[in-house]
Formats: C-alpha cells, sequence, structure tokens
C-alpha cells in the first residue's frame, strides 16, 4: 500500500506534474493539501481517467484538502474539528482493504501561524488543540 502526502499549491496550476507523478509512481491514496480551489472546480476528471476516485473539501482561493484513492473510501468527513474561521483544513476517510482491516485517513493542511504573537499563531494554537482533543477521542474509541 503506497500513500503519499503533497502540499500542491494550486492542485490545477500543478495537474501535469500530479498527473505525470501517479503514471510514474502509482500510489494507492495522494493525500493533497493547499488544492486552492472550491470542490466544483476540482479536476476530478482528470483523475478518474487514471483510475482514480476524488474525495475534496476546497476552498476558494487558498487552502483546501483532497484525498484521490485506487479505492472506495468509506466515512469521508470534513467535520473533525470545528474551525472557528470554516477554512477547509481537514478530511478524513476509512479505506477497506479487506474484511478485517481498515485503514483511516486524516489528510491535514496545519495553519501556518507566522509571524508569532499574532491572531494567525493563536489560531494556530487553538486548531492543534482541537486536533489533538479529536485525535486522542478517536484512539480512545479504537
Amino acid at each position: 500500500m503506497k500513500i503519499i502526502s503533497w502540499n500542491v499549491n494550486s492542485v490545477r496550476a500543478r495537474i501535469e506534474n500530479i498527473k505525470n507523478y501517479i503514471k510514474d509512481s502509482s500510489p494507492d491514496v495522494l493525500l493533497l493539501q493547499e488544492i486552492k480551489t472550491q470542490n466544483e472546480n476540482f479536476p476530478s476528471s482528470e483523475f478518474e481517467n487514471l483510475g482514480y476516485t476524488s474525495y475534496i473539501f476546497g476552498q476558494k482561493s487558498y487552502n483546501g484538502v483532497a484525498i484521490i484513492s485506487k479505492y472506495k473510501l468509506k466515512k469521508v468527513k470534513t467535520d473533525f474539528i470545528n474551525d472557528d474561521l470554516k477554512q477547509s483544513r481537514i478530511i478524513t476517510g476509512e479505506l477497506s482493504i479487506n474484511l478485517k482491516q481498515n485503514i483511516e485517513l486524516i489528510n491535514i493542511y496545519v495553519p501556518n501561524g507566522n509571524p508569532v504573537d499574532t491572531e494567525k499563531y493563536e489560531y494556530k494554537k487553538e486548531w492543534l488543540k482541537k486536533f489533538i482533543i479529536n485525535i486522542k477521542k478517536k484512539i480512545k474509541k479504537s
């Protein structure tokens, strides 16, 4: 199982690079961050032509995450964190390889937080705090 994570800094601007990478490396799952597009403008058909399904949590102009998978995912969610700024930064899903094994995917685009001692920094700290709390809850359920 090959799972790759890539901050693409605009999926539409890098689509040829991404498609070439997929053709060369054939990942099972590709986690993309900073896709910088809304769901309806995401190039899903480009990935479908390569045998992949796209699961998207987009946002206009910045942020956004997506999971591109050879396999159908279950339990795809975009509400892992209650983001105060409503930014598209996290998407989760469950990959079932067989009836005995599930892989939980969590694709995140962490806020930058620069410079220190600003609202951006405080937002990042709060976002990470929420993320850690939710990860701990998920582990306890397992």
